[in-house]
């Protein structure tokens, strides 16, 4: 099963999307990252914006955010799409064009 974690960005604490709605979002998650073989995702809120959860693939920490509502609120119909962004992120800086990304 893989290991979803909520980081702060500001001193690197555990936290908890307290939103009942977001289950959904977060089995939709799971669901994606078992599909592609990752065991670890991580999603670090931004210390100066905490709306923006910047998105961990394994230990490929990526320029790539997805919003604090698609979990508030409950959004699991975006997650795939938002997931697929992120690994097709991951896979931009593995090539070296993530240096144009910013």
């Amino acid at each position: 099963m893989t290991e979803i974690l909520f980081r702060d960005e500001k001193d690197g604490s555990n936290f908890v999307v307290a939103s009942p709605k977001a289950q959904r979002a977060l089995d939709n998650v799971q669901k994606w990252a078992q599909n592609n073989q990752f065991e670890r995702i991580t999603f670090w809120r931004d210390a100066d914006d905490q709306n923006k959860y910047w998105v961990q693939l394994g230990d490929d920490r990526l320029n790539y955010w997805i919003h604090e509502s698609t979990f508030s609120e409950g959004k699991h119909e975006d997650i795939e799409m938002q997931m697929d962004y992120a690994r097709g992120a991951q896979r931009r800086s593995a090539a070296g064009y993530d240096k144009f990304d910013k």
